[in-house]
């Protein structure tokens, strides 16, 4: 017994971590039924008091592909021809359409490298690279290299806008990946209507430069809408108002040090270097500090004065205050008028300003938009920021010709550089001129990606972005900057819809032959190798709850092919306890004792065991990395299945006959 100490130690500690990442699984399925149960109101009413419950379990729990939960599957092309033929500009002449059109043609049923087609059949006419790309002065290898950084950042930007979008749109567990070239597959779970994805997908990347409203009329505009909402007097809301904006304790933080800013970028014109230090303003109070630096939370439930409390108890400050209770009010003195609002809360904050009444006190001018990125505020609760600002663009991004992410080498800062063109350039100077000391976002498809304060009036289009937390967050920026430049548009060449009645067959079938399998299995092990078989059984269970345990802690997602490798794994695990059970029957027939026959067995089994596993491990890892979505999702299965089986196959079930030997029990081998 204190020989296997340890290994009997292992497997308990294991099969802790496994309950452990399946309990949010078997708590899914629990709030699934108790929805189910409820009727439209109050299923409703339940979601928001459990938001957050609802949230975590459904992060952790064990994940279904398309083929279970049902949804749709759409393989979208980045049109790199028409990306091309855009970036030649005044030099795409007919010679080149008609050379580009060929290309589209011969690359539509394959991979073959766009790029590589076109210096082909330029090199075929005559012509080079730098006929129609870059300039005089580069070589054809220089041009090649720009042009392929070009298309990934047109792949990537086409990744950012689909990303966007879905996000939007409210899809659960959304997959979306760049496969061979220029295809980006998107998987949406739960989604079963088609057009309305087609619509999302391919529409035109739509990306503007609008004001952010000014924070006293930002915080009226939110005082008449609590006030509709409460339907208090307008006396009575300002004094609660007051309340609540005095009186923030809690704290939004990110990981920055500094103010996003908007200022001219000289470089390009060689006069002044780009010194932070004359550009960007970092002034900081005790309680609060400019966007997207740390800020002081407003408005939430631990942020009402003691004095409200007293007079107030908080479901009556709920039915009076809507609104103030699920934002967070940044300090408006200071220049700022932005909302935070918890994650869980963002739903609900959106009910309230969808509504008729509030609609109607809301100005024509004026839109309410989410922030893309989130915040952490204490008690790890994340935080959105909802912007107030005017409903019509200053500029869209048609005007943008470039966009750079870089660091700052006077203040080793990352900082984006965007340019615009003559048109735009005049535009800007006239917004900037006119709109100094105030913010303008950056907004992507109604969502705002960053909102710098513009220090200065900028001339000639060139500007500088100062202020991102870290060299990510300004790609990041950068990729959205030139969405609205020199679009690749998308094409959807494949498309499948997946209804959830479909998936719930699939799960059902999946689960009735793995159970049947298991089951027959089960009993000839039993039936021709008796105790031993038992034991193998056993294992086998065991095997299964690893697997599943470790997709879960991996935060897999479990295809029908997965299953379908989950019934190989519990195969390959027979296979393996047959072998061992083999070599111990014939060391008992050669006349050793049973004990003795057990340890040579497992010794002698050992390197064919390993010679199977290792086969079928290059065989997993080559599906897994060539293969795309269902193979994966098989290979995947397989890898995690062939790992436990060792460990149950080898360690569990050899304990467990030491201790039934230690024991005295008889043990069996058929």
């Amino acid at each position: 017994m204190k020989k296997n100490l340890s290994r009997i130690i292992l497997t308990v500690a294991l099969l802790i971590l496994t309950v452990y990442f399946l309990y949010p699984t078997y708590q899914d399925y629990q709030l699934n039924q108790t929805l189910n149960s409820l009727s439209g109101e109050d299923s409703v009413r339940y979601v928001e008091e459990n938001a957050a419950f609802i949230k975590d379990v459904t992060e952790k729990r064990l994940k279904l592909g398309l083929d279970l939960k049902g949804g749709v599957y759409v393989v979208l092309d980045v049109d790199v021809v028409k990306f091309l033929s855009d970036l030649a500009g005044d030099r795409n002449d007919d010679k080149l359409k008609s050379i580009l059109e060929q290309i589209r043609a011969e690359t539509v049923d394959s991979d073959e490298s766009i790029l590589e087609l076109l210096k082909q059949k330029l090199n075929a006419e005559g012509l080079t690279l730098k006929s129609y790309y870059g300039e005089i002065r580069d070589s054809e290898e220089d041009i090649e290299k720009k042009l392929e950084t070009e298309i990934e950042g047109a792949i990537d930007r086409a990744v950012e806008v689909v990303r966007n979008r879905v996000d939007q749109y409210g899809v659960a567990e959304p997959q979306i990946q760049k496969v061979g070239g220029e295809k980006i597959i998107v998987e949406l779970p739960g989604v079963s209507n088609p057009q309305e994805v087609r619509k999302l997908l391919q529409g035109t990347a739509l990306l503007e430069f609008r004001m952010v409203i000014e924070p006293e009329r930002a915080v009226k505009i939110m005082q008449d809408i609590n006030k509709v909402l409460a339907g208090l007097s307008a006396g009575e809301n300002e004094n609660l108002l007051d309340s609540i904006v005095k009186s923030g304790d809690t704290t939004v933080t990110e990981d920055k040090e500094t103010d996003t800013t908007l200022t001219e970028n000289k470089e390009t014109e060689k006069t002044t270097s780009n010194k932070k230090s004359d550009t960007t303003s970092n002034k900081k109070s005790d309680t609060t500090t400019s966007n997207e630096s740390d800020t002081s939370e407003k408005g939430t439930d631990s942020n009402v004065s003691d004095d409200t409390t007293q007079q107030l108890s908080q479901e009556e400050f709920i039915k009076q205050n809507p609104l103030f209770f699920t934002i967070a009010i940044v300090d408006f003195e200071s220049g700022i008028a932005d909302a935070y609002v918890k994650e869980t809360d963002k739903a609900k904050v959106e009910r309230l300003l969808e509504k008729e009444e509030v609609k109607k006190v809301i100005p024509d001018d004026v839109s309410f938009v989410w922030s893309q990125k989130s915040f952490q505020g204490q008690g790890g609760e994340t935080y959105y920021v909802l912007y107030t600002i005017k409903s019509e663009p200053e500029l869209t991004g048609n005007v943008i010709v470039d966009a750079n992410s870089n660091i700052d080498p006077t203040t080793n800062q990352p900082i984006v550089t965007m340019q615009m063109n003559s048109e735009g350039a005049a535009d800007w100077a006239r917004i900037t001129g006119s709109n100094i000391n105030k913010r303008c976002a950056i907004v992507l498809d109604n969502v705002v990606y960053s909102a710098p304060n513009i220090k200065s009036k900028i001339t000639g289009g060139n500007s500088q972005i100062e202020g991102m937390a870290n060299v990510q967050e300004a790609k990041l920026l950068e990729i959205v900057l030139k969405a609205g430049a020199l679009p690749a548009p998308l094409k959807i060449i494949e498309e499948r819809t997946i209804g959830p009645s479909l998936g719930e067959d699939s799960i059902r079938a999946g689960i009735v032959s793995s159970i049947a399998s298991l089951i027959l299995v089960a009993l000839f092990m039993i039936v021709y190798y008796r105790t031993a078989g038992a034991v193998a059984d056993f294992a086998l269970v065991i095997n299964v709850l690893f697997v599943i345990g470790i997709m879960a802690s991996f935060k897999a997602t479990l295809t029908l092919p997965g299953i379908a490798g989950l019934i190989l794994t519990l195969g390959m695990a027979v296979d393996t306890n047959v072998l061992i059970n083999e070599r111990v029957r014939e060391e008992t027939k050669a006349g050793k004792p049973l004990k003795t026959a057990i340890e040579i067995g497992y010794k002698k089994a050992f390197s064919a065991i390993i010679d199977s596993h290792v086969t079928s491990v290059i065989t997993g890892i080559i599906l897994y990395q060539f293969g795309t979505g269902p193979i994966q999702g098989f290979a995947l299965i397989l890898l995690f299945g062939i790992v436990v089986n060792l460990f149950t196959a080898i360690v569990i079930t050899h304990f467990i006959f030491d201790i039934f030997l230690e024991r005295g029990k008889k043990v069996s081998f058929g």
